[in-house]
């Protein structure tokens, strides 16, 4: 099975058990180019205010400008947790302690498109998403982020991924966590 094979999930749909689970990556190989698919973990963490913690980065994947926005996250390395995952990625990216349990359960996934990174491969995501309540006193200012509220996100001149994001955030702060986790758009 190719990747462009892989069903996707529908906004509609609940989010597959699969993005739940950590699995090796995967290499495809397509029209001469190989594909890495992985799982990652990412954490929406979401101030008093409404904002959630974007991380600056300078563009590694192609069409989205010189930089772009993103939540914290990465992969999900062999005999983790997608909880842990997100909560050593916390620490690794922002000297952001947090335990696992502290994450409670995935509030959505996203699968993200083939993207051409800095070193040439082409990357697949299977993203899990946790939520965590937070202070923005908490962020290391040494760390290029931004706070933003969904409508900031809408109108922010560079492009935050996933795409979905903001929606996201707005049904969070409407409904809550959700009992299942929702599917985002990438």
């Amino acid at each position: 099975m190719t990747i462009a094979e892989v069903p996707r999930p529908t906004a509609a749909e609940p989010a597959p058990d699969r993005a739940l689970e950590y699995s090796a990556p995967v290499e495809t190989e397509s029209g001469g180019r190989t594909t890495i698919r992985r799982k990652t973990a990412r954490a929406v963490l979401l101030d008093h205010h409404g904002r959630v913690l974007l991380l600056d980065r300078p563009a590694k994947i192609r069409d989205v400008g010189d930089r772009y926005f993103h939540t914290p996250g990465g992969a999900i390395e062999p005999g983790e947790t997608p909880a842990e995952a997100a909560a050593r990625e916390l620490a690794e990216e922002l000297d952001f302690q947090t335990a696992p349990s502290e994450l409670g359960t995935p509030v959505a996934t996203c699968y993200s498109l083939q993207q051409r990174i800095a070193t040439g491969e082409f990357v697949a995501a299977d993203d899990v998403f946790f939520l965590l309540r937070t202070d923005a006193a908490r962020t290391p200012a040494a760390t290029p982020h931004a706070w933003l509220d969904p409508d900031a996100m809408d109108a922010a001149p560079v492009r935050i991924l996933p795409r979905g994001l903001p929606d996201l955030v707005r049904r969070l702060l409407a409904e809550g966590p959700p009992q299942t986790p929702i599917h985002i758009r990438w």
